[in-house]
């Protein structure tokens, strides 16, 4: 336990990934998978259990907002942006905006 945050040494993270002000208050499941390049934010919580088993996967390059609660065997896409506070409990595609309680994709980014 680091700055009050449980993040296990046998979380798989990808090199480059950051956590916001040293990852205060982040809470990662063990079975956790997290990409390249990602900005975590603090107080954001991945974990296990609710309706899909599972851990969250996050693809590269996503950045999560404070206090963001990603729950489940869910898949956030490349690229994806997750809001503050928001309640992840689906896959997120690719190049996608979610926010809200439930997260619900906002904008999908078009590919250049």
């Amino acid at each position: 336990m680091i700055f009050n945050s449980s993040i296990p040494l046998c979380c798989k993270i990808g090199e480059g990934t950051m956590f916001g002000h040293r990852g205060i208050g982040v809470v990662i499941n063990p079975n956790t998978v997290i990409g390249k390049n990602c900005l975590i934010r603090p107080h954001v919580v991945m974990g296990g259990g609710g309706r899909i088993p599972g851990s969250p996967i996050i693809k590269d390059n996503v950045k999560i907002g404070a206090g963001a609660k990603i729950i489940g065997g869910i898949t956030v896409g490349e690229n994806a942006v997750i809001g503050a506070n928001a309640v992840v409990i689906t896959d997120i595609p690719p190049n996608a905006l979610a926010v809200g309680v439930p997260a619900k994709v906002k904008k999908i980014a078009k590919k250049y």
